[in-house]
């Protein structure tokens, strides 16, 4: 199923991306290959393909350890037109209706699943691994492609279910299930701006640089005057004290809950009524002064 595509060259724009993922995960390989050299001692490139498959093979290997977005957003970019070269050649010769993006986005939903079964121990290892993905994920489009076929052959009249459809029970699952989500994350998002309120003036600056303006550390460090040890050091114990002082906010919710269910139904009413009217009025005070304090914080 390999087809012949354009090589994945090491261009100066890559070379930044590759250095900036590799300060934001310690993945020691893509700093090597941001750098122009091997992965790492005994990986010698031979020739345009070995660099290209390290590449994607290293990023790969380090989507499996850190499972960060940015990592797979870039594998994505650099296979996306040689996958869907090989795809469009493999579904030109079977004259059916599958559409070679759907294929290619399926697959690589199960690339984003399964890291844990990649094996990084050569060159091409994503190479293969990644076609044999797409090829499989290609065949099982096709299986259902041919299914379909034979089942209106039977009467022309029958209308086949589409089994990609969402059916209204599913709708409203998914529309209840969605509601849940946006308050859950309403409440992360004002329990994370409370106690990042809370951190030092040098730390909500580092914090906003790197995970909001997506700087890289080493031109965070130095507008913030300091040696990237450090920084790295300060988003540390930031996110640290932001996620302990979370899950402290959290336990006393917990706790708080749990004694109103143990009162008596009217007066558990009523410190509900009291406290659902001090929540929204801290939500709203601190949904105000957001804007205030993200401006300071720049």
């Amino acid at each position: 199923m390999h087809a012949t595509a354009p090589l994945q060259e090491l261009t100066p724009a890559l070379r930044v991306r590759l250095r900036a993922l590799w300060e934001r995960t310690g993945h020691a390989a893509l700093g090597r290959l941001a750098d122009g050299a091997e992965p790492h001692d005994g990986a010698a490139f031979e020739s345009k393909q070995d660099r290209s498959d390290w590449i994607s093979t290293c990023l790969m290997d380090a989507f499996k350890q850190t499972g960060d977005a940015g990592v797979f957003a870039l594998l994505f970019e650099c296979n996306e037109a040689a996958f869907l070269v090989a795809l469009q050649t493999q579904l030109r010769r079977t004259h059916t209706h599958v559409d070679a993006a759907d294929v290619l986005q399926e697959a690589f939903l199960n690339i984003y699943r399964y890291p844990h079964r990649f094996h990084p121990d050569r060159a091409d290892a994503f190479r293969n691994w990644g076609h044999r993905i797409v090829r499989n994920t290609a065949l099982r489009f096709l299986r259902g492609e041919g299914r379909l076929s034979r089942q209106q052959s039977l009467d022309d009249e029958f209308q086949c279910e589409d089994v990609r459809a969402r059916t209204p029970l599913r709708a409203a699952d998914e529309h209840e299930g969605a509601e849940l989500v946006d308050r859950a994350y309403l409440i992360y998002l004002n329990l994370y701006l409370l106690h990042f309120s809370k951190l030092s003036p040098k730390e909500q600056r580092a914090l906003t640089m790197v995970e909001v303006e997506d700087r890289p550390y080493r031109d965070a460090a130095a507008e913030l005057g300091i040696r990237l040890e450090n920084l790295k050091m300060v988003i540390f114990r930031s996110r640290q004290k932001i996620f302990r002082g979370m899950s402290q906010t959290l336990a006393a919710m917990a706790a708080s809950d749990d004694v109103q269910k143990s009162m008596p139904t009217q007066r558990r009413a009523a410190v509900r009524g009291t406290a659902t009217w001090n929540a929204r009025a801290v939500s709203d005070a601190r949904i105000e002064d957001a804007p205030a304090q993200l401006e300071a914080s720049g």
